[in-house]
């Protein structure tokens, strides 16, 4: 809606100098934290000894040119051609995207009304969410194929062909939409400013989308599910990893990425790359919605905020679902608040279906999705629509039809995954609701677990304010530019509709988070676009030069102290410049490079407590700690079942032998740091221990193991140390003074 004025007098000026006093003190707080994730109890690191890094060493720090000061690497210009085939890849399923996007959408709307990053961000939204089902539907069927993938979208790029030829002015409803008023064209010299400001963050989120996957979550589920899709040419229920049975809506692109190359660590790369570009997805929309709402600055104000984010950049080289989850919220915020503009009904209805539908396509990145998307832009959609028709007769009728249809719409985007969770485990949302829909290979005490481990530790509303700093202040890849300036924007919410429903967003998630998830700070990753536009509306709250330039400057600052950080180890592994073989091989761990160097050809190795098993080049059968322990259904007794699982006798030595050998194991692999940290957080079966694999050797069906890794045992805390030793046969692991055996291989005896 148009600005009016400013407020005139003394007023107006105690409203910016208050929100000075909160940037300026906001900024001095924030820099002066210890990062807690960086930091340990013998080295604190905070934001200030960062700076002081960036501040001894700018050249390198600050160049975006320079990136060959990888320590012990050989880095430089001259690796950048290896990075090609995997842009082409990202390059061909945005465009497979894209086309299967725009050929649905040209024919609902006339589009001449909308900004074109509007168009752009609808097209991908909408076509991202049809590749990801389309290859889906090949994965169930058990055609991963090239062909398959593409051949829709090649007929869509067909259909677009067509439209543009015959003009799609034509085709659709007619989209009514206003920009905002402003007293007089943008600065142009500051939209450059801002504009080249957002680069140098654009190149190094490219640069960092082909960094091998280093994150335990990555290498468990986020790319393990897609190459064990890959490897058997179908999609199927993994009942050894649990995480896989998720909406996998990003992890779809990597495994059509790993079908395009035939090959599934080429393919991985080329997915994460293809989702760390879905960041610039969400910095355009961050662009529209400011533009259209706000004007040209704050939009490019809001775009660098983002980019510049050390979360951003985070979450690109790692590949989490969160980037995914994080665009299809915006997406649906921004054509939510598009909906309710319109005046026609047509219009309106179909721009209501396509914001259900990247609600959904929210919910299928991940089941958080419903929370923070579906039910707020529902409630949001269910409000305006039944103000805009106060006073209408039909209102009743048309506030029901524009629910259907959002909720139609919703189960377009969610309903496929929500359906083969139903058919392969009878749980439409598995493992989530297990009260409810049970599930055929879940349990009660399963169900405990999950629940123990993914929910709140408590509620002491006391602990708010601290676990608000956790998020604003306190976490280590968080930007101080965001609310130092979104909650002056607040100020702005009477004049800006569109700024209040923003803000009861932000205040939604956070709520929510706080109240209903375990609160590890990654899952309110989603509201930071939110967030910068917010802070990029922060501009409009006074015209005065001292009140703009402070927060032109504070940007520039913040954005400084960002960049140099991210050029830091202490954003993640980011693989610059470096050469990608080596890059690979720093990435794999120890023992799993000598696993894949030294095992035979046709090994086959049961890991227990292992399941960051993405590396292996070898055969292997694990499971997640939240899945039942094959090892203990292999080898435990079962006409034992009112025995303690701890107290249960083994399987008789013929038994074992006879079920490893139907299995084909070759090798057993036993990650007892691994065992420890489950037991010290999630829980762990208390069956395995290390007296059960002294059995075993004296049973004669493993070999003497082979020390793959020790530990320092004098570096675990008390409690590790306690733990450790109430397990049985616990002493066979102390492998001399201060130090303890902490990774085992063991070979399988062959008679």
């Amino acid at each position: 809606m148009p600005e009016s004025h400013d407020q005139p007098g003394i007023m107006a000026r105690l409203l910016t100098l208050v929100a000075l006093l909160w940037a300026g003190w906001f900024l001095w707080f924030f820099f002066g934290q210890t990062l807690p994730n960086l930091s340990t109890a013998d080295a604190p690191i905070s934001r200030s000894d960062i700076v002081t890094e960036i501040g001894n060493n700018p050249f390198s720090l600050l160049n975006p040119l320079d990136y060959s000061s990888r320590a012990g690497a050989d880095s430089g210009w001259k690796f950048l051609p290896q990075r090609m085939p995997f842009v082409g890849t990202a390059l061909l399923l945005w465009l497979a995207a894209w086309c299967l996007g725009r050929a649905v959408l040209q024919t609902l709307f006339v589009r001449k009304n909308l900004l074109w990053s509007e168009c752009f961000v609808l097209d991908m939204g909408v076509g991202i969410s049809l590749l990801t089902l389309w290859v889906l539907a090949c994965g169930v069927a058990g055609h991963l194929s090239t062909a398959a993938v593409l051949t829709p979208s090649v007929v869509a790029f067909s259909v677009v062909i067509i439209g543009w030829k015959r003009g799609v002015a034509d085709c659709g409803a007619l989209v009514e939409s206003s920009l905002a008023f402003e007293a007089g064209p943008p600065n142009r010299k500051l939209a450059w400013l801002l504009t080249f400001m957002a680069l140098p963050f654009a190149w190094h989120i490219i640069l960092g989308g082909v960094t091998p996957p280093f994150d335990f979550d990555v290498r468990e589920y986020h790319l393990q599910g897609p190459k064990e899709w890959f490897l058997a040419g179908r999609v199927t229920t993994l009942e050894h990893n649990v995480y896989t049975s998720f909406p996998f809506l990003s992890e779809m692109l990597s495994l059509a990425a790993m079908v395009l190359h035939g090959d599934w660590w080429q393919g991985a790369i080329s997915g994460k790359l293809t989702l760390a570009g879905i960041q610039f997805l969400s910095a355009i929309c961050v662009y529209a919605m400011g533009r259209r709402w706000l004007g040209v600055i704050p939009g490019l104000i809001a775009v660098v905020a983002l980019v510049s984010t050390p979360w951003t950049i985070r979450i690109s080289i790692i590949a989490y679902a969160e980037g995914a989850l994080t665009f299809y919220l915006t997406a649906t915020a921004m054509a939510a608040l598009l909906a309710v503009q319109q005046s026609a009904w047509r219009a309106r209805v179909r721009l209501t279906a396509v914001t259900g539908f990247l609600a959904g396509s929210a919910m299928a990145a991940k089941y958080p999705g419903v929370l923070s998307v579906v039910i707020p832009v529902g409630v949001f959609l269910l409000v305006r629509s039944q103000s805009a028709d106060e006073g209408d007769a039909s209102g009743a009728g048309r506030l029901l039809k524009l629910s259907v249809v959002f909720g139609l719409a919703v189960c377009a985007a969610v309903g496929p995954w929500l359906l083969r969770n139903a058919v392969d485990t009878g749980n439409p949302v598995y493992p989530l609701a297990y009260s409810v829909f049970g599930a055929a290979d879940w349990s009660p005490a399963m169900d405990a677990k999950w629940k123990a481990a993914h929910s709140a530790p408590d509620h002491n509303v006391a602990a708010i304010p601290a676990h608000i700093d956790d998020v604003a202040a306190r976490s280590d890849w968080q930007n101080g530019f965001l609310f130092a300036f979104a909650v002056p924007a607040l100020m702005l919410a009477w004049r800006y509709r569109p700024i209040g429903w923003i803000a009861l967003h932000v205040a939604w998630m956070l709520v929510t988070w706080w109240a209903l998830t375990h609160r590890i700070d990654r899952f309110w990753i989603p509201i930071i676009p939110l967030l910068a536009i917010l802070a990029g509306a922060a501009w409009k709250l006074s015209d005065g030069r001292l009140w703009r330039s402070a927060l032109v400057v504070s940007l520039v600052a913040c954005c400084a102290f960002n960049y140099g950080f991210s050029r830091l180890d202490g954003i993640g592994f980011h693989v610059g410049m470096m050469d990608m073989t080596e890059a690979k091989r720093k990435t794999v761990r120890r023992d799993m490079k000598l696993l894949n160097e030294t095992l035979p050809r046709d090994a086959r190795v049961l890991m227990v407590g292992e399941a960051e098993v993405f590396n292996s080049e070898f055969q292997l059968v694990y499971n997640t700690v939240f899945n039942d322990s094959i090892f203990e259904q292999w080898t435990s007794r079962t006409d034992q079942p009112d025995v303690a699982v701890g107290d249960r006798g083994m399987k008789s030595a013929a038994e074992i032998r006879d079920t490893l050998r139907e299995h084909e194991i070759t090798h057993v692999f036993v990650n007892w740091s691994e065992i420890l940290r489950y037991r010290m957080t999630y829980g762990y079966t208390d069956y395995v221990t290390p007296q059960r694999f002294l059995q075993l050797e004296e049973m004669g069906i493993l070999q003497p193991p082979i020390v793959m890794a020790t530990g320092d045992w004098n570096g675990r805390s008390d409690a590790e140390q306690q733990e450790v030793s109430s397990w049985s046969g616990a002493e066979s692991l102390r492998s001399g003074p201060g130090s303890w055996t902490s990774m085992l291989l063991y070979r399988v005896t062959q008679e």
